[in-house]
């Protein structure tokens, strides 16, 4: 319902046509856009706050822990706890 309503707010008939002038204009679907904007902003969650990651997950728009943590690991090659502690040693 969301992409729906960013749609028609933006004149576009319907969030197919939307999702294709995204694309077009960005190299990327709506949907890898914002998956990688929440795993930018767990990023920066994890290395200046000490926040727990359950917390972190969802102020980033993630409800099931377990899937964001796997998706964390696919963008960022390691759980967040570890990127944490990596980064946080260096």
């Amino acid at each position: 319902a969301k992409l729906h309503e960013a749609a028609v707010n933006f004149g576009f008939y319907d969030e197919f046509h939307l999702s294709k002038a995204f694309r077009k204009k960005y190299g990327q679907s709506f949907k890898d856009y914002l998956n990688n904007y929440r795993m930018e902003q767990a990023a920066d969650y994890l290395l200046h706050t000490d926040k727990k990651i359950a917390q972190i997950a969802e102020d980033v728009g993630y409800r099931d822990l377990d899937y964001f943590v796997n998706r964390f690991i696919q963008v960022k090659g390691c759980t967040p706890a570890k990127f944490r502690k990596n980064m946080l040693q260096n």
